[in-house]
C-alpha cells in the first residue's frame, strides 16, 4: 500500500515538529523554552462553553447548510460591519472549520496546475504546502535587506505571467510585522491593474498595540 505522489511531496509542517520535539523534551524532565506553536493561556470564554453545553443537552445536533447557519451568518455581518465598516451580503459568506480550511478552499477555488502564488518572507509555513497541494507554485519573496517587509520592486518582479494571486499576513506570522498602510496601497492598485487576486490574511488583525492601527486593505479599493 502507498499514499498519492502529492501527499509524499507535502512536508512536514515545522510548527508541529516543533512541538514534538518540544513535548518530548518536556517528558525527559529537561527545560525547555517553547517557540513553536503560539497559544493563549487564556480559556475560552465562558458564555462560548455554556452555550455549547446547552445546544448540546437538547439533543438537536443535526446537519447545517455548508455555507454557515443563517444565525452565525448574521453574527459574521455584525463583526465585519464593526471592524471593517463594511456589510458583506449572506450570499457572500462562507462559514469553515478555520483560517486553514477558508484559505486552502480559496486557493482550491482560483488556481489551475502551474499557476504562480506569490508569498511575502517571512510566512506562515502552511501557505508553500497548500499550494502546492492544488498544483499551482509558490513564489516566495524575501526581502533583498534582511527585514521583514519586503519593498514594492522586489514583489513587482517576482511577478509572472503565471501569477494568480498575491497573499498577505499582517499582522504577520511568524514576524508580527504590521506592512505599512503605503505598501498595502500600493499592493491593491497594483492587483487591480494586472487582474491578480489579493488574498489578505487578517487572522491577527486584533493583536495590535501599542497605539498602532491596522488599515484594512479595502480601504484602498476603488
Amino acid at each position: 500500500m502507498s499514499i498519492s505522489q502529492l501527499a509524499r511531496s507535502i512536508a512536514e509542517s515545522p510548527t508541529l515538529s516543533l512541538n514534538e520535539q518540544a513535548r518530548v523534551l518536556r517528558e525527559k524532565g529537561e527545560a525547555v523554552i517553547h517557540l513553536g506553536a503560539g497559544e493563549p493561556k487564556n480559556r475560552a470564554p465562558i458564555n462560548a462553553i455554556l452555550n455549547s453545553a446547552a445546544k448540546l443537552t437538547t439533543g438537536d445536533i443535526k446537519y447545517t447548510p455548508t455555507d454557515g447557519i443563517p444565525s452565525l451568518k448574521k453574527a459574521i455581518i455584525r463583526y465585519t460591519e464593526e471592524n471593517y465598516d463594511r456589510i458583506p451580503a449572506p450570499e457572500n459568506i462562507i462559514v469553515s472549520g478555520g483560517a486553514k480550511q477558508s484559505l486552502y478552499n480559496l486557493l482550491y477555488t482560483l488556481l489551475n496546475p502551474q499557476d504562480e502564488v506569490i508569498v511575502l518572507a517571512p510566512y506562515w509555513v502552511s501557505y508553500p504546502e497548500m499550494i502546492r497541494m492544488v498544483y499551482a507554485r509558490p513564489v516566495i519573496v524575501t526581502p533583498e535587506d534582511g527585514g521583514f517587509i519586503p519593498r514594492m520592486k522586489e514583489i513587482e518582479e517576482a511577478v509572472s505571467s503565471y501569477t494568480r494571486a498575491i497573499i498577505v499576513n499582517s499582522p504577520n506570522n511568524p514576524s508580527g510585522v504590521m506592512y505599512p498602510e503605503s505598501l498595502i496601497a500600493a499592493l491593491v492598485e497594483f492587483c487591480e491593474k494586472k487582474g491578480i487576486y489579493l488574498i489578505m490574511d487578517d487572522i491577527y488583525h486584533k493583536l495590535v498595540f501599542d497605539g498602532k492601527t491596522l488599515i484594512p486593505a479595502y480601504r484602498y479599493t476603488q
